[in-house]
This record gives structure tokens, sequence and C-alpha cells, in this order.
């Protein structure tokens, strides 16, 4: 499964139709597997990322809202923080602020904070900032604001390698 999924063996399918229709292959192959959650979190995603840069937003952030992320054992800290994040950002580009809210529980404020994932708390913040500005929450506004200046200010280098520009 590993050996298919590289990048060298899908891009060397000869054409984007036949890339998607392997990974719908592949995440109907892994589905319901414990032993390939990893792997079929990465095709899903995959899968959405097209979807979003074929214009398909809807079906890609139905597609995404399928996945408990959370309750993966397998994955990292990170990896379940990043999916949850990219959760995050196609709700948002709904402007469906209700899922925004919910999948912003499942971040803990313990584990957005650890050494590491200082380029993952920082887009957690901003997409909480959008949340906060819709909802009319102003001092969370201020209080998100203030998290992603100390984070700038406790890790500089550490972000910019990141690519995050300061904003």
């Amino acid at each position: 499964m590993q050996w298919v999924m590289s990048d060298a063996v899908l891009a060397k399918l000869p054409s984007r139709e036949e890339r998607y229709r392997m990974l719908d292959a592949l995440k109907e192959a892994s589905d319901g597997k414990m032993f390939l959650e990893r792997e079929y979190s990465q095709v899903v995603r995959w899968i959405a990322e097209m979807m979003e840069a074929d214009g398909r937003q809807e079906e890609a952030t139905k597609l995404i809202q399928e996945i408990q992320i959370e309750t993966y054992g397998s994955l990292q800290t990170k990896e379940k923080v990043d999916f949850i994040l990219y959760q995050m950002k196609l709700v948002l580009a709904r402007r469906d602020f209700v899922r925004c809210q919910i999948l912003s529980r499942k971040i803990s404020k313990k584990h957005i904070s650890e050494k590491g994932l200082e380029a993952q708390k920082v887009q957690y913040f901003r997409f909480m900032v959008s949340y906060y500005v819709h909802e009319r929450m102003t001092l969370d506004t201020a209080k998100a604001y203030q998290t992603i200046y100390d984070t700038f200010a406790a890790n500089p280098e550490e972000l910019d390698k990141s690519g995050n520009e300061r904003s």
C-alpha cells in the first residue's frame, strides 16, 4: 500500500483522471481497516485536495468531514492536527461556522502548544479569529491575536522556516 501511495508511482500515472481513480480505489481498499488508518486519511485528503483544485468545494468538504480523525490511534498528534486544520479550512471556505466551532474543539490547547506545532498553532488561531469575528466575540478575537503574536515572539526562526508569513 505504501509503495502504491508514493508520489513517484502516482506521478507516473498518465492523467489526472487516472490518479483520481487510483486514489479512489485505494480509499475503498483501505476503508475500515484499522491498520491502514494513516493511509486512508492520507488518500482521503489527497482526493479532497484534488476536488478542491477542480472547484468541487462542496464535495471535498463532505468527503473530508466523514472522517473522525481524532479516533485514529495510529496517527501522531501533528498528523491529526493537520487533518483537522484542513477540515476547518474547508468548512470556513463554505462559511459554515457551526462546524468550524465543532472542529475547533477537537484540537486541545495542550496538543496545539506542543513543541514543533507552532505553525499549526498559528494557523489554528487564524481560523479561530475568522470564527470569533463572525460571532462578534471581540475578547476572544483579541486573545487569539495575542496568542499568534506570542507564538511568533517565542519562535520567530521556527515559524519563518515553516513558511508562515507574518500578518
